[in-house]
């Protein structure tokens, strides 16, 4: 017995129904380091993301230092964001990022990123197991530099990414509009 194509297409969607509804669509923006000084204050940070870098599927976290995991809509397309608290043994302030992860900087922003090396035994030490990280700083002026996120890189050959970027973001509450914003600035609309 053959099923009406509408009947097929309800049950495909029915699943989905409440997590496409309930996903909002806030301004998200790309900000240096919430917790520290703001050497990068007036830097314009839209050379870190294209939108085509996005990572959408969410990756598994590390229990402990998980807070939560939100979707907003970026361009119409439901992106995570992540809540992650800094654990004790590595911060005794244990700081609270959101984050958007990437697969890759814009190459304007991988010109402008640098890598600061840290312990290896302390990288491992890591929000999203399988991966170690380094933290990004940006270079704003002379002799100050403001850290922006980091990179994971991947421990083996086995993970599904061999590195990806968490950029500190912040979700602007009051904006309905859609899209990302970057260091203050609107994203062009891509």
């Amino acid at each position: 017995m053959m099923m009406p194509r509408f009947l097929v297409l309800f049950l495909v969607l029915l699943p989905c129904s409440n997590s496409l509804f309930s996903l909002k669509e806030k301004e998200i923006e790309v900000i240096p380091n919430p917790h520290g000084g703001s050497a990068c204050a007036s830097r314009n940070l839209d050379g870190l993301l294209e939108p085509y870098h996005l990572i959408i599927k969410p990756l598994t976290t590390q229990p402990d230092t998980f807070q939560e995991l939100e979707f907003r809509k970026i361009m119409s397309v439901p992106v995570p964001v992540y809540r992650m608290k800094q654990p004790a043994r590595l911060s005794e302030a244990q700081l609270e990022f959101q984050l958007v992860l990437v697969k890759d900087l814009a190459k304007a922003g991988r010109a402008a990123i640098h890598e600061t090396p840290v312990e290896k035994e302390r990288a491992m030490d890591s929000w999203f197991p399988g991966y170690y990280w380094t933290p990004l700083v940006m270079a704003c002026a002379e002799g100050a530099w403001q850290h922006v996120g980091w990179k994971f890189t991947a421990v083996n050959e086995s993970q599904g990414l061999p590195h990806f970027y968490a950029l500190m973001v912040t979700i602007d509450e009051e904006e309905t509009t859609e899209g990302i914003r970057i260091g203050g600035f609107k994203a062009p609309g891509w």
